[in-house]
């Protein structure tokens, strides 16, 4: 590990010890909004759109980006209230239903508002206003990739209120699939809902497979959703989706190219080796190797016209139900 990645990880324990109450005080507030839903569910789902490439590049040096890639490159909690936002309308509506959303940004009276399922996690001295800046940056940006959309005009009070949520794709309007409409505002998917034919879907997509991952309820209510990095996130729902493509394959570890982790899912190598925070939260399991070490890293070659095999991994959804805030400071304290 080098100076530089030494000092931020040094920062991060830090801002996690200093502000462990606002994580908290975030993760009941999804506890909240998950007992007054009308829907108790153990699991919700996302639909794999989120975190593929809209299409295959011929070229992986010139790959594109998920919208889910899109936004790691920007600071702030974007992705985090998107998927925020998929827990909050599938807490209230049925399956095949457009969601509407009827949540204030901020607290009125007994309902929570938008900005307290973030922790305020902001080194401005008025708190409240920090809030309000972290959330409506994360809105928009969130509708610079068409994962919002946004009712008020620029520049009025009222531009953040009563946001409406796009599809996981990110696509801006309906779009015509052979066979069906693919609406661009947010459904509520089904578990068991498949994709249909369609040629113009990444070789990611396999026709007659769902279309949705599933994450554990525990996924928010432990905290995960608050205490992972974008690129943590990004990389798990990568391990999720292979699994979900190859149900079978999963029994004994999923594994991607480079190439291919390019291509369908626009992950850099950097944010692609953010597998050994996963592994090291316990929310995945790197399978051994005996060309490498314990952490993936390369121990020796194989010889005799071998090639070196990718890493396999499992997702293990019994570490979500670890308190996120803690398994995370530990793992990191424990690095240094």
């Amino acid at each position: 590990m080098g100076k530089r990645d030494d000092e931020r990880r040094q920062v991060r324990i830090r801002r996690l010890q200093r502000h462990a109450d606002r994580y908290d005080e975030a993760r009941l507030a999804l506890r909240q909004v998950l007992d007054e839903g009308r829907r108790r569910r153990s699991r919700f789902l996302v639909r794999r759109g989120l975190v593929r490439c809209a299409a295959a590049q011929e070229d992986a040096q010139s790959s594109g980006s998920s919208p889910a890639s899109a936004l790691i490159t920007q600071k702030g909690w974007a992705l985090h209230l998107y998927l925020i936002a998929l827990f909050e309308a599938q807490t209230r509506s049925a399956p095949g239903t457009e969601s509407r959303n009827t949540r204030p940004l901020y607290t009125t009276g007994e309902q929570r508002g938008w900005a307290d399922l973030l922790p305020a996690v902001t080194a401005t001295t008025n708190q409240t206003a920090g809030m309000r800046r972290q959330l409506t940056r994360a809105l928009s940006q969130l509708a610079h990739h068409n994962l919002v959309e946004l009712t008020g005009q620029p520049g009025l009070p009222n531009r953040y209120v009563g946001f409406r949520l796009r599809n996981e794709a990110g696509m801006a309007h309906h779009a015509w699939r052979p066979g069906y409409w693919t609406p661009g505002r947010y459904t509520i998917p089904a578990a068991d809902d498949s994709e249909l034919p369609d040629p113009l879907r990444p070789p990611a997509a396999k026709d007659g497979q769902v279309e949705a991952l599933l994450l554990p309820a525990s996924f928010y209510l432990q905290g995960w959703v608050h205490v992972l990095s974008a690129a943590e996130i990004l990389t798990y729902l990568m391990l999720r989706d292979l699994e979900t493509r190859y149900p079978e394959s999963s029994k004994r570890g999923v594994f991607i190219t480079e190439p291919n982790r390019l291509k369908w899912y626009g992950i850099r190598r950097d944010v692609y080796e953010s597998h050994r925070q996963l592994a090291a939260y316990g929310l995945i399991e790197l399978l051994p190797d005996p060309h490498r070490r314990t952490d993936g890293s390369i121990l020796r070659r194989p010889g005799g016209g071998v090639y070196l095999q990718p890493l396999r991994f499992r997702t293990l959804p019994q570490g979500l139900e670890q308190s996120a805030i803690r398994t995370v400071i530990t793992a990191i304290g424990s690095t240094w």
